[in-house]
Order: structure tokens, then sequence, then C-alpha cells
């Protein structure tokens, strides 16, 4: 009976978490969708979407609750009237909770999705397409032609966005929604017992094997992963009802802004958000908005968080550097192996599904055992920190280079092999071939590891310190101006990666 409240609240957390995700994400693919690849202004808004998205799922679960805490939190600049009393009437006073959790991981989920629908649909063939406008237009093409063949996809990503709100605590701590993750690190992480393991382990394994089974249902299809670059139909009536793809921009543009630029301006409002006291005739508050404080408080910041801005490039750099060439290794291993191929995604699905708390322990378990040598490295260095981060990192690196891969024609690679040994092959025929794909691992592998907070609490040694866990000590007494600061360089730091993402992905397209 111990564990029948935090797998109520788990189920229901997942189950409110995808159906915001699927309400957002799968409207927003099919607005983009309408938006004209033909005009400039078509391009312009596909792009802001394309780099909102990316940005917005790359951004850690602490820093998405950071930017949502600054703006509608206990302490957000929402919850304050304008003479500075705290009010908790409207958005302000029901953004808490269960329901700040579900809001978090939904909007999470629905940049999943709405990724994962606008590829599956993109990538289908224009015949295709083309066949079926002739029996309807392009609403009805969409819904009921695009969207069903995309199902594995958008099913894949909704399964996704279940997980990650099961096996993530960091938000749920900060709210007080004690779910079977957050329950295992409050009562259980100092002695897990294997009851508390199994009962915290049942949720991801069972929906990895609806992921796994579902990934082998879209493959079975027989895609091309090579013809991804979309050729617009020629029998499109845009120019009919130009008012359609107008409207469509502007929705996706208010639905990807409310997604992330919104909380990203609630970081620069809160810092900029002061209280002044007037005691003329008598004492009063007003709250206002100083340009000048603002931009003192985000330029002091990079120098008053210097350690937690070193300790988490350092972490990340690293985890990223042994990450690519183990992925890489297996990527190029298991691309003529199918079986091996099989066995390698389903254990790395495995790998990034399991909770951080529980790979946490499991690395200072190792590290704790009676071998000599690793005492050393477990109280004086970062390896065991970057050993619990490759967790997720390195399943991440596989996957993008694992498409890199099928992106090449199979008849280079297999002409490679009578001239070089596969060392030679790696260095001289795959890496050119695979430069933008290791570039974007790469990134990807460091994003990862910087914001993975449940994995890193309790392997990090003393003196370190991330932006991930120092937002994680600092939220549990609201969101303040300095805070707010250190999550806005960070996450500036990530809109940059997913543009210069963006621009790399164009020009290889």
């Amino acid at each position: 009976m111990l564990w029948i409240r935090p797998l109520l609240l788990t189920l229901q957390l997942m189950g409110l978490s995808v159906l915001v995700a699927a309400a957002i994400g799968i409207p927003l693919a099919f607005l983009i969708s309408l938006v004209p690849q033909r005009r400039r202004w078509g391009r312009a808004v596909n792009a802001y979407c394309l780099v909102s998205l990316v940005a917005c799922l790359a951004t850690p679960m602490i820093l998405h609750a950071a930017a949502w805490e600054a703006t509608a939190g206990k302490f957000g600049w929402l919850t304050f009237s304008q003479t500075a009393a705290r009010t908790y009437t409207g958005l302000a006073g029901r953004y808490s909770g269960l329901v700040a959790c579900v809001w978090i991981h939904g909007l999470l989920g629905a940049a999943v999705v709405s990724l994962a629908t606008w590829f599956a649909t993109v990538r289908i063939a224009p015949e295709v397409i083309d066949q079926s406008r002739l029996d309807g237009g392009r609403t009805w093409t969409w819904w009921r032609i695009r969207l069903p063949i995309a199902a594995p996809w958008v099913g894949t990503a909704l399964l996704a966005t279940a997980i990650l709100a099961a096996t993530e605590m960091t938000v749920v701590d900060l709210y007080g929604v004690r779910t079977l993750a957050d329950e295992f690190y409050l009562f259980h992480a100092v002695s897990p017992s294997i009851t508390s393991i199994l009962v915290l382990l049942v949720l991801p394994c069972a929906l990895s094997i609806a992921i796994f089974s579902s990934f082998l249902v879209s493959r079975r299809r027989g895609s091309d992963v090579r013809s991804l670059r979309h050729q617009p139909s020629q029998s499109g009536d845009d120019g009919r009802r130009p008012l359609i793809p107008g409207l469509a921009a502007a929705a996706a543009i208010v639905m990807v802004t409310l997604m992330y630029a919104f909380p990203l301006a609630g970081l620069v409002v809160k810092v900029g958000h002061q209280i002044t006291v007037s005691s003329d005739p008598e004492s009063t508050l007003a709250v206002d908005w100083s340009l000048r404080h603002a931009i003192g408080l985000l330029a002091a910041a990079p120098r008053e968080f210097s350690r937690e801005y070193v300790g988490t490039a350092t972490l990340a750099a690293l985890t990223a550097a042994v990450c690519i060439p183990l992925a890489w290794s297996l990527a190029s291993v298991t691309r003529r192996r199918p079986t091996l191929g099989r066995s390698v995604e389903l254990l790395s699905l495995i790998l990034f599904l399991i909770p951080g708390p529980i790979i946490g322990l499991t690395v200072v378990r190792l590290f704790t055992l009676p071998v000599p040598g690793l005492q050393t490295l477990y109280h004086q260095t970062l390896v065991p920190t970057v050993v619990a981060l490759m967790a997720r990192a390195l399943p991440v690196s596989y996957w993008i280079l694992r498409a890199g891969y099928a992106g090449i024609d199979r008849a280079i690679l297999d002409s490679a092999r009578i001239d070089f040994s596969w060392l030679g092959r790696l260095w001289l025929v795959d890496r050119p071939l695979l430069a933008k794909p290791l570039l974007i691992a790469g990134l990807a592998a460091a994003v990862v590891a910087s914001g993975d907070v449940p994995a890193t609490l309790p392997v990090i040694p003393p003196g370190v310190v991330t932006v991930g866990t120092r937002l994680f000590a600092l939220l549990h007494s609201g969101a303040r101006h300095q805070e707010a600061a250190l999550a806005f360089w960070y996450v500036a730091a990530i809109i940059v990666l997913a543009i210069a993402s963006r621009f790399r992905w164009k020009r290889a397209a």
C-alpha cells in the first residue's frame, strides 16, 4: 500500500502530460504543414518554428521549470500586482502542484510530438500526397492520409512523453508531487531495496517495449531515410485560398512562442523586475521594470556564477568527448549486422529510460567497491560523474550517428571495405561523410549531459557545481533575480546552438 498513491500520481501525471502534448503538438505540426515553402516568409516561419522546437527539446527540464517559475511561480512576476502585493488570482494562483508539472511536461512533450509528426508527415513520398489530393483538400489529406501513415512516429513521441513524466524527478520534487521517481529520490535513495527499484522501473520497462515495437512497425513500412527532403506537392490550393496559409503561420508562431519564447521572455522580465518603497506621505510599495537593472544583473551573472558555468561546460565537454568515439564505433559495427543492431538499439533505449537516481546510485555502488583505485577516482575525479551522464548522452549520440549512416549510400561504404581496414574506413571514408552528424551528435551529447540533474546529484564531487544542480537547490525557495539571470545565459546558449544546427542542416539539405 506504500506505493499505491505515488503510482496513481505517476499515472495521472503521465496521462495528463500526454493529453497536453497531443493537444498542442499535433495541431502545431498541421499548422506548420499549411505554411507555403515556396515563399520567403513561409521559409522564415518554418525556420522560427524549427529553431524554437529544437531549443525547447534541448533545454533541460530544470531550466523549463526555472523559466516558468520566474514567470508564473510563487515568486514570479505574474504573481505580483502593481502595488507589489502577491496575488493568487488568475493564472498565477493556479500554477502550482500537479498543474505546473503537467504544464511543463506537456509543453516539452508537445515539442517532441510536433517534431516527430512534422518529420514523419514530410518524409511521405510526394506521389502519395498527390494521389490523396484527388479525394480531398490539404486539410482532409493531412488528417486522413498523412497523419495515419505517421502514426508510429506520433505514438512513439507520446510514449516518450509519458516515460519522461514517469522517470523525471526534478520538476515533481520542486512542486511537491510525490510520484514514484520523487518517492524513490526522497525516501529510498540512501538505502534502496529491490522492491523500490523494481517498482520504479516497471513503467519505463513496459513503455520501452511499446516504443521498440512501434519503432519496428515504422521501420517495416520501408521508408527511405535518404528521401527526407520534402518536395512540395504541385497541386496545392494556396493560390485559391491565400488567407489560410497566413492564418496558419500566425497560429503556429503564437503556439511556439508560448512554448519557448514566452518563458524565456519571463526570465528577462523577472531579472528587471524590482519593487520600490515610497514613504511619502505614507509607506507604499510599487512594482516596475527597469532595463538598467536587467542589464546589470545579466552582465554580472557570468562573473557571479562562473563556477556553475565552468562546471557545466567541463562535464558536458568530457561526456561528449567520451560518448562520440563509443557511439561512432557502435554505429559503424551495427550497420552491417542487423541482429546486433536491433540488440544495441533495444539496450540503448533501456539505458536511456532508466531513471536518473538509479543510474547515479549504481555508479556510486560501482566506484565504492573494494577495488584499488576506485575510491580515488570516486573522491578526486570527475570520472564517476561522466559515467553517470553517459547513460543518456551515449544513446542519443548513437541514434544520431545511426541515422547518419542510414543516409549514406551503401555502395560507397561497401567499396571502401576493399581498400581499407575498419579503422582506416572509419577515419578516411566515414569521417568526411559523417562530419555534420558527428558535430550534431557531439552537441546533443553535451546538451543532454549538461542538464541531467537526477543522474548528477548522487555522484557529483564536492566543490563542483553545475547550472542544473544550483538551480535545483535555489528554485525550492522561489525564482529570484539572480536565479533568473543564471538560467537566462544557459537558455541563450542552447538557442544559439539550435540556430547553428538549423543552418548546418539547411546546408546539408
